[in-house]
């Protein structure tokens, strides 16, 4: 089953290992993809694309993360909509476990175990525990919520 967090966009911030961050990113069409206790997080980073200044920081930081998503440590989302939707749904459940799938369009996606971690003031960290093979991750095409 698929439940909408959020469809307008918000803010990421990104880490990655060597100190190195992406602060300008945009992410839109938070889903929730529930399978027994399995929970999949996607978020549509398709919007980064899709401006002509090729020198913004949004485009700039998308294209960063094409080239070191293997190195992706954490995304913080500072909406606490999503956070509270989120945890709503982690609660619910016995031993959940996450995925997050970063969908970059014609780019492909990248999908990586996390953890959730809540912040002291809103929003929610999503701590890469290791990544997936993206090959793996099929979308279903039920209804969303």
């Amino acid at each position: 089953m698929r439940y909408s967090l959020r469809r307008t966009t918000a803010h990421l911030h990104l880490t990655y290992g060597g100190a190195e961050s992406g602060e300008a990113l945009i992410g839109r069409r938070f889903t929730l993809e529930i399978e027994g206790n399995a929970l999949t997080l996607l978020i549509d980073l398709t919007p980064n694309f899709q401006t002509r200044n090729k020198m913004a920081a949004s485009y700039l930081d998308a294209t960063a993360l094409v080239r070191n998503h293997d190195r992706l440590r954490s995304l913080q989302c500072d909406d606490n909509l999503v956070r509270t939707r989120l945890v709503r749904t982690w609660e619910d459940m016995h031993e959940p476990s996450l995925k997050l799938v970063l969908d970059l369009g014609l780019r492909g996606h990248f999908v990586y175990a996390v953890r959730p971690h809540l912040l002291f003031t809103g929003g929610v960290q999503l701590d890469v525990l290791h990544p997936l093979d993206a090959s793996a991750y099929t979308p279903h095409d039920t209804e969303v919520a």
